[in-house]
């Protein structure tokens, strides 16, 4: 940390290319040999962390075609990508098909038909699988969790014990199909020669922590799975999207992978349908092996709160509902205890810019101290709101088998005006200097 902290200027992300090793490895000690792993590329896009990826086997889960084009670029095989989310249109359908994509997800009917229409204009047939918005999911699933605004995380410093997983009915959801209308839409998808049916997509737990309560959720799955193939839909492929969380705090345990590869291979047994099966991995493949590095500007206090602000901001790591993740940090060189309560906030001329509140600092922190936030490795740089009052993008640093690189150049100010044109500004400079002439007219008048 010191040493990319001195050698490397100004805010940066800085990842642990041997750690992102080290979790791929536990998946694939651990998961059934019936298991393809994807490496979801929504969570951290760097080119080289998706080389990496490659390098070790996995296959992609794009949501894109600028993701598209990055699995490619970085050494994923077309046939390993599977495109999921909504929204698809079909000039991205199109590129999808023509590169060669291994599995297409599938949101409705509708979408279903407009893929059609375009395997047969390109004379392929085009492997898909359908998403079902299940009927029941556990309490702390991710959609559940967003819309009470704590997805994804809890916080360190609350005394509250964490509610009970439990069996609920589901909410309305924009992804997929719901369960109750799933063998309708099946039924048009089975209907259209030019698509494939092979399975379905069931994505509803994020970062968690009991292996227990993935487990339930991928039972659930597979009885969906066996009712969709008992009405005589021949289906085999389940992908049951990620789910796997990492701790963000020094409290939380984290996920027990052993336990849970154990245990995995019960929920197939005796089953009488026999599934090959997805995974699409992200924050637990690269969320540990990165932190954000920044530097404190300013210490101020209003009203009795104290505020630390930071060379950096919401616009190099937003984390919305992970507000309190955040609270995981570290400030470089101070040993001592963390006692003084303050807010973290960014240099954006907004109130929102606001990093993480009731976070613990130590008495002695002082302007220049460099500040690191750990598990930043999945949807930091990618979520950012990167041009909020048009700051520098952050460094990328990577670290591997002992060397240090620089894997993305600080930005500059010309990255804002790339692709933007002055159409209406044909004669800039005169406009200016009449501008200018007339300003100086007024205020001599005025004086």
């Amino acid at each position: 940390m010191k040493t990319a902290s001195a050698q490397y200027k100004g805010p940066l992300y800085l990842y642990n290319l041997n750690k992102i090793g080290c979790q791929y490895a536990k998946l694939r000690d651990y998961l059934p040999p019936n298991f393809q792993i994807l490496y979801t590329l929504k969570a951290n896009s760097n080119l080289t962390i998706c080389h990496k990826l490659a390098q070790l086997g996995c296959g992609a889960d794009i949501s894109s075609t600028g993701e598209l084009q990055a699995a490619l670029k970085t050494g994923f095989s077309a046939s390993e990508i599977v495109f999921t989310g909504p929204g698809k249109t079909n000039s991205e359908l199109a590129v999808a098909i023509e590169m060669g994509i291994g599995i297409i997800v599938l949101e409705s009917a509708n979408e279903a038909r407009r893929l059609h229409g375009l395997a047969k204009k390109y004379g392929k047939k085009q492997d898909v699988l359908i998403r079902i918005n299940p009927l029941y999911r556990k309490s702390q699933s991710c959609e559940i969790r967003e819309k009470a605004s704590s997805c994804g995380n809890s916080d360190p410093n609350s005394v509250q014990p964490s509610l009970k997983s439990q069996t609920i009915v589901s909410i309305s959801s924009k992804f997929g199909v719901d369960e109750d209308k799933a063998i309708e839409e099946i039924a048009v998808i089975d209907s259209l020669e030019n698509l494939n049916l092979k399975g379905i997509h069931i994505f509803t737990e994020s970062n968690v922590l009991d292996y227990n309560q993935l487990l339930d959720s991928w039972t659930n799955t597979i009885d969906i799975a066996n009712r969709i193939n008992d009405q005589g839909y021949h289906i085999s492929l389940l992908d049951f999207g990620g789910g796997i969380g990492i701790p963000y705090n020094a409290v939380d345990t984290e996920f027990d992978m052993e336990s849970f590869g154990q245990e995995l291979p019960r929920i197939f047994d005796n089953n009488p349908y026999p599934y090959h099966c997805i995974v699409e991995m992200g924050r637990y493949m690269v969320g540990e092996a990165g932190c954000y590095m920044t530097e404190v500007v300013d210490i101020k206090e209003s009203l009795g709160q104290k505020f630390i602000i930071l060379d950096g901001g919401v616009h190099q790591l937003l984390r919305l509902s992970m507000k309190p993740a955040s609270k995981y940090m570290e400030v470089l060189g101070k040993n001592g205890d963390y006692t003084q309560k303050a807010t973290l906030g960014g240099k954006l001329p907004t109130p929102l810019d606001i990093m993480v509140e009731d976070v613990m600092v130590p008495e002695d922190i002082e302007i220049g101290d460099r500040l690191v936030i750990y598990n930043c490795g999945a949807y930091g740089f990618n979520h950012s709101l990167t041009n909020f009052a048009l700051h520098n993008y952050p460094a990328e640093v990577a670290y591997s088998d002992g060397k240090m690189e620089i894997i993305r150049e600080p930005g500059n100010i010309e990255d804002f005006f790339l692709n933007q044109k002055l159409p209406f500004a044909t004669n800039l400079e005169n406009e200016f200097k009449e501008h200018s002439a007339i300003s100086n007219q007024q205020s001599a008048v005025n004086f």
